[in-house]
């Protein structure tokens, strides 16, 4: 609980100067908590590529941020093959300033990615890790990815990838009264002016509590009541909706609700079970 003003504005920071936005920053920075991936679906212009933006100056580390087409390359991803290594006949790439040295990342229409990215995208969301040449696993500082889309993925090719995403969010366009308030901050001095500052006080005081929490949340048990909640929850999926809850999703929903309890210095509620629509 002690922690609950430096997350407050952490969330304010999220969210200054964005109109109806402060779910989607409350999600976005549960999954830096969480050291989840966030997906954020809705149409252009919604505010998506700020989010990110702002996640990284709220952590302070590296940021890698790129759109994704069918013709995007490993390089524009990954970072250019070293000439030094192909002199010495090695296969490397030099990742410096790439996605496997960011601390957060957003990728936008990130089910544009091609076959020829997608295994060690996987990969990286997963391990955090980066295969770089024959045996070199490289570790990855990756704390939270956001990515962005107009659009849920068609191709069963990109269900392993949708899957790498354990918060997902709908975001869309502001609502009438919304507007109003949006346009009255579109000016010069308004707050989103100043929300892609770096705060480095605030980034330094987020970096121990998702340390802390991480240990709190193993030592924090889930009650039988929220288990049994996840068993009758990937049954419905099942069996109403035709898809399915993997194992890896269902035990990291788990964490996730601990994570949310540790945050609030308590155990796990039962209305903490609420964050699992978006799940």
């Amino acid at each position: 609980r002690r922690h609950l003003p430096v997350l407050r504005a952490a969330i304010d920071l999220l969210s200054a100067g964005l109109v109806e936005r402060d779910a989607e920053a409350r999600l976005v920075l549960l999954g830096t908590l969480a050291q989840e991936h966030v997906l954020l679906l809705g149409p252009p212009g919604t505010g998506k590529s700020a989010l990110g933006r702002r996640l990284a100056n709220l952590c302070g580390g590296p940021f890698f941020q790129r759109l994704l087409t069918k013709f995007t390359t490993p390089e524009e991803i990954f970072g250019p093959l070293s000439l030094r290594a192909l002199e010495n006949d090695e296969y490397r790439r030099r990742t410096e300033g790439y996605l496997p040295t960011a601390s957060v990342a957003f990728l936008d229409e990130i089910f544009k990615a091609n076959s020829a990215i997608l295994n060690a995208l996987l990969t990286l969301l997963n391990e955090r890790r980066f295969d770089n040449g024959a045996g070199d696993r490289e570790e990855c500082p990756l704390r939270c990815l956001v990515g962005a889309s107009n659009e849920l993925p068609e191709s069963e090719e990109l269900d392993a990838l949708y899957d790498r995403f354990l918060l997902r969010a709908e975001v869309r366009p502001v609502s009438d009264a919304g507007l109003l308030k949006l346009l009255a901050l579109s000016t010069p001095g308004s707050p989103c002016d100043d929300a892609d500052t770096c705060n480095a006080a605030l980034a330094a005081d987020l970096d121990p509590i998702v340390s802390e929490l991480a240990r709190a949340a193993d030592a924090t048990p889930l009650p039988p009541d929220l288990a049994h909640l996840l068993r009758r929850l990937r049954a419905f999926v099942r069996e109403d909706l035709d898809a399915d809850l993997t194992d890896r999703r269902l035990v990291r929903a788990a964490r996730l609700l601990r994570i949310i309890a540790a945050a609030h210095g308590r155990g796990v509620d039962p209305l903490d079970a609420l964050l699992l629509r978006h799940v």
